[in-house]
């Protein structure tokens, strides 16, 4: 293997069901520890008092307990989570429940099974201390059988202990969720989410325990992958048992029935199955998947079970995987590493996922709509940052969707770690428990720093030997997030990685993102390359900010107002101070809304102004990359692309799902197939991130005047050829031969794409000033809200087969403005945001007599009865 080329094939894993084993349902109350009021022993006593206890929500964390029993107010609100006393949830808390075993059958035994607590659990069961959990991936399976009752209730009790909130911050506490103890986007939880973070379920089986099924495929060419099956049982019965493994592989039916094997009492034994023993396990012509883009998410299923003495299934686990191959170089563009999924290059594209909800109250099906939001900005990749998503559900919706995951452990750039041991051991916990998504592509040590701050240190070879002795070395491995480094202990994922460092984190204008690539902070090179960290602060709308800031703020902000750590503001994030906000430099964007579009005269009059910048700076940042793309670009992931605090910062969409410029700007400029315009340049190319040559195009740019009329002269049209992943050259807007005439203040680039048929393939739109960046002749164009024609919408079905997809055909009949900046909304009949909605566009604009056809996808429960679509433009 060349040493600058890094090869890695991997699949998913995920649990879909456990057909054999019984489960029971728990209800969970919480309290405080107070061990000179009751101990332990007492507590893990079925029938102990809990009437003053609260109910607990589970998965979920102590505080969001709290929360939702009433005992906090909101905190999403104002400054309410500051207000907090947080000692009350620094400390160790009391999870309890009582359950029954009547219900499973004669012989079976009994698991209680843990995927995750926060940050150190003690176990009691029946007044017994059975187990101690610690670190928040370790995951605990404990054989209950001779512990329980038959008869009577059981107790189960848990006591929680917090991280030390001293260091909160720290590494020293690693594994734990670093930005609990506040980040510069996210304040302070109370209790640092502490509490049962993942599922805790009693279940029952035969002797013989199914676990960690890995379903390893290696792709020798599209054309076969050869799979290894890999399986530890579990004898945990005090007799020898004699049966057999059964695989089952759809689509396909391959069926595989291992000889049988012995286990003697009270043991456990890995079991290895590959075409060696079984020719069907090389799988001919396999369903490949594939990133967002570039193709499907073909998914298989594997059904592992063992049948103990010729009897049925004593366990049985259905997971399902996907086939693919990663590899990345440094050569192909002389420095900046670039991946390759199925050998085609990928530019990657996408966000950076801080935490799915500060208080970790996302789970299980609310990831869907935010991992759908990402494959509907055309986004292919997301960055757990430091580690802080843990629910494998996130890890589901990614493989679902086609989003690939750089997968960081929990370490920041400072501090030593409490544990080697602890941290080794949930790394371990981390790779076995998600090694077979296929959207995983990429580990990550650390967060701008090398792991313990040494290459070669314990802590980097702990987690360089989790995943060669527990993945395979099947995916790409990098030791930290922002800059190259070399370490000869891997040497598959050895050599030099060009990566072109971290930030900024506040906006800048189009031409500098197209002509500055050092237009960084930390590490940053005079390179495109792979930026790991691209920023710019993100206002919401107005609906959204009246949802959590109080009235008294309801007004445009000044530089002057968010000069300050203790104001309101500040609470959510948008400050000039470092540690609130200040990376997104609120100030500078601020000034940058007012002196683009004129002085904000309301709250309202910036927010609808601050969506124009949102548009223009975040479709700036990836068009650059894609401008340079393969010269030393190779991928750009924003900062960030998910909104885990209400804030005005760093986001795409809003805590609320509402949608803001800046996800309309990804959407387009990350399309597969782009055709997009060079602020510094003039250059319009046409950028295809298809595995393909695309022959017979039709490129066009229109102009058109500030009173939304097309100006001729300007038109340019050519057809073009474009090869598979580049970026092509159409031509150079506003060089058409001869004397052109004069442009008004502001006035509009229409850029067009069209396949060998005739069908659109690509629209874009840019407001250009005469003088730069000077776009307030926009409040001079005559209002046409009155002149707008929205149809009734033609209502299907949409792809999922649940949600409604609503068409609609908006008109602009004004024979004298354009209907410039349009947001539209659905809108219920209180006149409410129907949220979360998928829109096809948004803040599109009709020159005069334009039409357009607007889609819009929602789920039938939310939309109603009376609903309608409001049409609003920036010349209301």
């Amino acid at each position: 293997m060349k040493k600058n080329l890094l090869l890695a094939v991997m699949f998913l894993i995920s649990v879909q069901q456990i057909a054999v084993a019984q489960t029971v349902s728990l209800k969970w109350k919480l309290f405080p520890q107070n061990d000179t009021v009751y101990t332990a022993e007492k507590i893990s006593v079925a029938g102990f008092n809990t009437k003053t206890w609260i109910d607990a929500v589970v998965p979920g964390t102590v505080f969001h307990s709290y929360v939702v029993s009433g005992k906090e107010e909101n905190p999403d609100y104002a400054d309410n989570i500051y207000k907090v006393d947080k000692a009350k949830y620094n400390k160790p808390y009391w999870y309890r429940t009582e359950f029954s075993t009547k219900g499973f059958a004669a012989g079976k035994r009994i698991w209680l099974n843990f995927n995750g607590v926060n940050k150190l659990a003690e176990l009691y069961l029946n007044s017994r201390h059975i187990g101690t959990i610690k670190g928040l991936m370790q995951r605990g399976k404990y054989d209950i059988t001779d512990i329980v009752s038959n008869t009577k209730p059981n107790a189960l009790a848990i006591l929680i202990v917090p991280p030390n909130a001293s260091y909160a911050l720290a590494n020293r506490q690693a594994p734990t969720y670093l930005s609990s103890g506040s980040w510069d986007w996210m304040p302070a939880v109370p209790g640092l989410n502490s509490g049962l973070t993942d599922t805790v379920s009693i279940i029952a089986t035969g002797p013989v325990l199914v676990e960690d099924p890995w379903i390893h495929a290696m792709l020798t060419n599209k054309q076969q992958a050869d799979l290894t099956v890999n399986v530890k049982l579990t004898n945990a019965s005090s007799k020898p048992v004699t049966g057999k493994v059964k695989l089952t592989i759809n689509p396909g039916n391959i069926t595989v029935v291992a000889s049988e094997i012995t286990l003697n009492a009270n043991s456990s034994q890995t079991v290895n199955y590959d075409k060696k023993d079984f020719a069907q396990l090389s799988i001919k012509n396999p369903n490949l998947w594939w990133p967002n883009g570039y193709g499907k998410q073909s998914l298989y299923t594997c059904a592992v079970s063992f049948e103990a003495n010729g009897q049925a299934s004593s366990d049985q686990i259905t997971k399902s995987f996907g086939i693919r191959k990663v590899s990345a170089d440094t050569t192909a563009l002389n420095g900046p590493m670039r991946v390759y999924i199925n050998d085609v290059p990928v530019l990657l594209k996408g966000g950076n996922w801080g935490m799915s909800d500060y208080m970790l109250k996302v789970r299980g099906k609310d990831y869907d709509t935010r991992i759908r939001f990402h494959q509907d900005m055309n986004f292919n990749m997301i960055r757990n940052w430091t580690g802080e998503v843990t629910d494998e559900a996130f890890y589901n919706y990614c493989d679902k969707y086609g989003i690939m995951v750089w997968d960081d452990f929990w370490l920041n750039n400072f501090g030593p770690i409490d544990s080697l041991g602890i941290f080794k051991d949930n790394a371990i916990e981390k790779v076995k428990k998600l090694r077979n998504h296929p959207s995983i592509v990429i580990w990550c040590g650390a967060n701008e720093g090398v792991p313990g701050g040494d290459p070669k240190g314990p802590l980097s070879n702990a987690i360089m030997a989790a995943i060669k002795d527990y993945d395979g070395e099947d995916r790409l491995y990098i030791p930290r997030s922002n800059a190259g480094t070399t370490n000869p202990n891997f040497s598959i994922h050895g050599g030099s990685r060009n990566l072109s460092g971290s930030g900024i984190w506040g906006n800048v204008d189009p031409k500098t993102y197209f002509t500055d690539p050092h237009n960084g902070y930390l590490f940053s090179k005079d390179s495109y390359g792979m930026r790991s960290e691209l920023g710019s602060a993100a206002f919401v709308n107005i609906e959204s900010f009246k949802k959590f800031m109080p009235k008294d703020y309801w007004v445009a902000p000044t530089s002057k107002s968010v000069d300050s750590k203790t104001n309101m503001w500040a609470k959510h994030y948008f400050s000039t101070d470092g540690e609130l906000g200040g990376g997104s430099q609120p100030a500078k964007y601020i000034n940058s809304v007012n002196d683009s579009y004129g002085p904000a005269i309301s709250l309202e009059d910036f927010c609808k102004k601050a969506q124009l910048l949102n548009v223009e700076t975040t479709k700036a940042m990836f068009e650059a990359w894609n401008d340079h793309i393969w010269k030393d670009a190779s991928g750009l992931l924003m900062w960030m692309s998910q909104s885990a605090y209400p804030t005005m910062i760093w986001q795409t969409y809003d805590y609320y799902y509402d949608l803001t410029g800046a996800y309309f700007g990804a959407k387009s400029a990350c399309e597969p197939v782009h055709i997009q315009w060079n602020a510094a340049t003039n250059s319009v190319k046409i950028i295809n991130n298809k595995p393909y040559d695309i022959k017979g195009l039709i490129a066009k740019a229109e102009v058109y005047n500030l009173s939304g009329k097309l100006v001729p002269d300007y038109t340019q049209t050519r057809k073009i050829d474009v090869s598979a992943a580049s970026a092509t050259e159409a031509f150079v807007a506003f060089t058409c031969a001869g004397k052109l005439p004069p442009l008004s203040d502001v006035h509009f680039l229409k850029l067009k794409l069209y396949d060998a048929k005739g069908q659109m393939v690509s629209e874009n739109f840019y407001w250009i000033g005469n003088t730069y960046l000077n776009y307030t002749a926009l409040n001079k164009i005559p209002a046409v809200r009155s002149q707008l024609y929205v149809s009734k919408p033609r209502i299907t079905v949409a792809k999922n087969g649940i949600n409604k997809l609503l068409t609609y055909t908006i008109v602009n009949n004004s024979k004298s403005a354009p209907a410039f900046g349009i947001r539209a909304q659905l809108l219920n009949s209180q006149c409410g945001q129907i949220l979360p909605a998928l829109y096809s566009d948004g803040y599109f604009s009709l020159m005069q007599g334009e039409t357009k056809t607007l889609k819009v996808e929602v789920d039938p429960k939310l939309l109603g009865k009376n609903y309608s679509l409001n049409i609003k433009p920036y010349n209301n």
